[in-house]
């Protein structure tokens, strides 16, 4: 893709990990730079096993979990999975590494604190770098740490973790929305992180996570965006970056039946029942959402949007459709046929 543009795709391990090894190899096939495996342990396959497929079915994808997180896997544990992964891929793994939601919440437990993840963060990047770490009085080493760099990015949604992210990790996976107005607020609240360990943004690798879904109409996208477009807008991290794209939610009463949706709203088992379960919410509310929090509508408006981000400095996108349950064969289609060739076709001109 000569666009000057990296985009990954979001891949649950739902089906048998080599079936989801073949999905990354046509992911590679259809120009995408990087493929992000699920880490969820109850609701995917072990994201490590299926890396470790996936990285002997292709020849240049980078891969990497997306994401795990300290609590179900200690650092040592990462450390280990990731050095042994990157054997099979030299040179084309990354880890990103955030507070667990779906790991953690499936089995009873709440997501990493801040400090648990700047611990688990220092140690990783400390072991891969073949350094000693202290466990508790005991000095630990990676014994076949190969020196080659793995980088160790941060998942972040708060402003907080934001600037952790900045101050501690080699980048950042930013889960906040998509707007130019949201951009700006977030570099500064990462530039202020990075400034505590004495680095700049330009020293980090930033990707923007967008969730993303594309159909035939504009109104079918946004009907089938409605549980993310809720989960993420109204109950996560609207809250902190919202009015930053100059958007003020009504007052809304969220209903039960949304809380009863497993595993939550936005990994919705039954896609349709969770849709359904957002109606309380209008159709211009949730219009608003969508291009807010990414790329959804048809192909050819999504392409339009990500050249317009790429002015503001977007350069790295994770593109992470809707359904959990489900392979991401229209959004391979969608950016195979019609959105590359666009963005192919703006750098020309």
């Amino acid at each position: 893709m000569a666009f000057p543009l990296e985009v990954s795709l979001r891949i649950p391990g739902i089906a048998p990990a080599s079936d989801t090894a073949g999905l990354v190899r046509d992911v590679e096939a259809a120009g995408f730079h990087g493929a992000g495996i699920l880490d969820s342990q109850l609701l995917c396959r072990d994201v490590f096993v299926t890396m470790a497929l996936a990285a002997t079915h292709t020849s240049h994808i980078r891969i990497f979990p997306a994401v795990t997180n300290p609590l179900t896997r200690h650092a040592s544990v990462l450390a280990s999975a990731m050095q042994t992964v990157e054997e099979l891929a030299p040179g084309r793994l990354a880890c990103i590494i955030g507070a667990g939601y779906t790991s953690v919440g499936t089995i009873g437990q709440r997501p990493a604190t801040l400090a648990q993840m700047r611990a688990a963060i220092q140690d990783m990047r400390a072991l891969l770098s073949n350094r000693s770490v202290d466990f508790h009085g005991t000095s630990g080493r990676l014994g076949y740490a190969a020196g080659r760099a793995i980088p160790v990015l941060m998942a972040a949604s708060g402003p907080k973790a934001v600037e952790l992210a900045g101050e501690v990790a080699d980048g950042v996976l930013l889960l906040v929305g998509y707007t130019p107005g949201i951009v700006q607020a977030v570099l500064e609240r990462l530039e202020q992180g990075a400034k505590r360990s004495g680095r700049r943004v330009e020293d980090l690798e930033v990707i923007w996570a967008v969730r993303t879904g594309t159909a035939n109409t504009m109104a079918e996208a946004r009907r089938q965006a409605r549980p993310t477009a809720v989960h993420w807008g109204i109950m996560r991290w609207g809250s902190h970056w919202l009015p930053h794209a100059g958007l003020t939610l009504p007052p809304l009463v969220i209903p039960p039946a949304v809380h009863a949706i497993y595993p939550d709203l936005s990994h919705a088992a039954n896609w349709e029942e969770a849709i359904a379960a957002t109606s309380f919410v209008p159709d211009e509310v949730i219009a608003t959402l969508c291009d807010v929090l990414g790329l959804i509508g048809t192909p050819e408006y999504c392409a339009a949007r990500i050249v317009e981000m790429a002015k503001v400095g977007v350069t790295k996108l994770y593109i992470m459709p809707f359904e959990t349950f489900t392979a991401p064969r229209k959004e391979i289609a969608a950016f195979r046929d019609v959105i590359f060739p666009s963005l192919q076709r703006a750098q020309v001109s």
